[in-house]
């Protein structure tokens, strides 16, 4: 499993650099725009551009692309390659020229929460057709970035997501130069999804050569084309349920108390922090592996429970982490110029909703990988359906219900932690139709949990050693808050790290044979 690691490792390092730039990016937001309405304008616009960004980044198309991909660029494989881009691009062209054709339809439905207010909706408008374009372009890198990661080429795919954070860092800080600031960020993103497409298509050039159209491509005619276009859409939804359930909690955020889109999107930043860095590479890297033993049920299950041991040992510590530090965090992220102590108090609120979603996400993650290796795309589906349909009905209650309560914004963070573990729950009892249950017994023993446990509780004994009261936090400057925050992170880590080594965790996580 070293190169499980190194693989993971690769990864991580360039999703921590892309998150990194991605808190720097938010960071300028919230000093530039705080959860002014002109912010809420972009952020319902930008709603379906980061869909896809997350969708695609999250590694969703790698697991579903993976199974029809073979381990060398054949003929074969370039037809497969050609007819899955040109039929996709052809689809998705028309859906944008239709989404712009009928943007006024879509901003008054989406964003009917703002409909009284007319600029904050030619704003919202104007934007949506600005970025919408980014959807194709960005799906595209993901279909190039899955091909990429099925043949073991990280580099490329990884480090393209730093892009869109660089590109919208300048649009920030150019804003000043437009009539209208927040048009500035809408242009970059558009600037970025042309320049992270044509990356792709340079490493899919050096990777599989030059991939030309023929009358059988057009024609659809290749089999293994024709069987991942069929079963791509149910996948798809069946994936990529956190992002959907994002839209909808979007659009019913809308109606709640202003701020509570800009409160729920820097909460959901955070959270996605480690969603992204961890959840996102491991079962990104984890795919290929689990497609080699698949045949190997023993083999498959037991890489399976021992890649989620790992899981587990990186994402409840840094929950408990996060629960801990919450406001320190948020005040280091956000707390500059029109960002007020309301909006810091409201986004450490949710970010604490948000942390079991958070948790059963990134286990779900690596779950359904599994599924998928063995082709269990339908049912993933159908768990995926029943939950959005949990979460539209929990969230249409909340509004109807507290749509004047301050702190609606915070239920509808409760919702989504809700939601999530009833997917969680879901897909676990999937899992024990394969039985899976045995490795995990086997795999994830009782004994391991305790001593990961006994970890948590002294990490939380150190982080409560340093001064985390608001009115501290509030006083330091930029570089201080960060130098502290550091300290702090660090100590924690170091502490659980060490309780783990004296307590023998290192020898069980050798995956034996």
């Amino acid at each position: 499993m070293k190169k499980f690691f190194s693989k993971s490792f690769l990864v991580s390092s360039f999703l921590l650099l892309s998150k990194i730039l991605g808190f720097l990016r938010d960071m300028l937001l919230a000093m530039f725009f705080g959860s002014s309405g002109a912010m809420q304008a972009f952020l319902i616009a930008f709603r379906f551009p980061e869909f896809i960004r997350k969708v695609t980044s999250s590694g969703i198309i790698t697991q579903i692309m993976n199974p029809h991909l073979e381990d060398s660029i054949s003929a074969k494989q370039r037809e497969f390659i050609a007819t899955v881009l040109y039929f996709i691009a052809v689809v998705l062209l028309l859906i944008v020229i239709l989404m712009i054709a009928f943007s006024d339809f879509i901003v008054d439905l989406y964003a009917y929460g703002f409909s009284k207010d007319t600029s904050v909706q030619n704003l919202i408008e104007i934007m949506f057709v600005i970025m919408i374009p980014y959807v194709l372009f960005n799906f595209m890198v993901g279909l190039i970035s899955a091909v990429l990661n099925s043949h073991r080429k990280y580099f490329v795919s990884s480090m393209l997501p730093i892009i869109l954070n660089l590109v919208m860092i300048v649009g920030i800080v150019c804003s000043k130069y437009f009539n209208v600031a927040i048009y500035a960020v809408a242009y970059s993103v558009l600037v970025a999804g042309v320049i992270q497409l044509i990356m792709a298509l340079w490493a899919l050039y050096r990777l599989a050569g030059k991939l030309a159209l023929s009358r059988d491509i057009f024609l659809l005619k290749n089999i293994e084309a024709k069987s991942f276009l069929g079963k791509m859409p149910m996948a798809f939804f069946g994936s990529a349920i956190l992002q959907i359930n994002g839209l909808v909690e979007t659009f019913f955020a809308s109606f709640l108390v202003s701020g509570s889109l800009a409160w729920l999107y820097y909460a959901d930043r955070v959270n996605q922090f480690l969603y992204g860095v961890f959840g996102t590479a491991i079962a990104t890297v984890m795919i290929p592996y689990l497609v080699k033993c698949k045949t190997d049920a023993k083999i498959f299950y037991k890489n399976l429970a021992w890649i989620l041991k790992v899981t587990m040992l990186i994402t409840i510590p840094a929950i408990v982490g996060l629960c801990v530090l919450s406001k320190p965090i948020v005040i280091t992220l956000f707390y500059y110029g029109k960002f007020s102590v309301t909006d810091v108090n409201a986004t450490q609120l949710a970010l604490l909703g948000y942390l079991l979603a958070l948790f059963c996400f990134v286990i779900v993650r690596v779950i359904v990988s599994g599924l998928y290796v063995q082709n269990q795309a339908h049912k993933v589906f159908y768990i995926g359906v029943t939950c959005l349909v949990i979460s539209v009905l929990v969230d249409i209650y909340i509004v109807k219900v507290f749509a004047g309560d301050k702190n609606a914004f915070l239920y509808l963070a409760y919702s989504s932690s809700f939601i999530a573990l009833v997917n969680l729950l879901s897909q676990m009892l999937l899992m024990v139709e394969f039985n899976f249950n045995k490795f995990v017994e086997a795999y994830l023993p009782f004994r391991f949990l305790c001593k990961v446990l006994i970890g948590c509780i002294c990490m939380f004994v150190v982080l409560k050693m340093f001064d985390l009261s608001d009115s501290y936090w509030i006083s330091l400057s930029f570089f201080g808050r960060v130098e502290h925050i550091v300290i702090v992170i660090l100590s924690g880590i170091i502490s659980f790290i060490g309780v783990l080594w004296l307590l023998g965790v290192k020898s069980s996580l050798k995956l034996k044979a």
